[in-house]
C-alpha cells in the first residue's frame, strides 16, 4: 500500500465562517510606501527615515456611543478616540 500527500476535491473550497459573505473591495488601490527596518530601533521606518506609526494611514478615529436606561431615563454617552 502506497501513501500519497494528494487528496482529491470532493466539494467546493470551504471558507471561514467570517469570510462567507465578503467581497471584494472595489476602489482607489492604496499605494504602501516603502519601508525598511531601523536595526538601532527595532520598528519599521519610511525612505525618509521617519517612523511608519506617524503616516496617515496608521491613523484612527472611533466613536462610541452607550446608552443607559436608569429609572425610566434614557442616556446617551458618546466618547470619541482619535489617534
Amino acid at each position: 500500500m502506497a501513501l500519497t500527500m494528494e487528496r482529491t476535491q470532493t466539494r467546493p473550497a470551504v471558507r471561514p465562517f467570517g469570510l462567507s459573505k465578503a467581497v471584494p473591495v472595489a476602489g482607489e488601490p492604496v499605494v504602501m510606501p516603502a519601508l525598511n527596518l531601523c536595526p538601532e530601533r527595532q520598528i519599521s521606518v519610511t525612505t525618509d527615515g521617519d517612523p511608519f506609526i506617524n503616516e496617515p494611514s496608521m491613523k484612527s478615529a472611533f466613536e462610541t456611543t452607550s446608552q443607559t436606561r436608569e429609572d425610566s431615563q434614557l442616556a446617551t454617552d458618546k466618547a470619541n478616540d482619535t489617534d
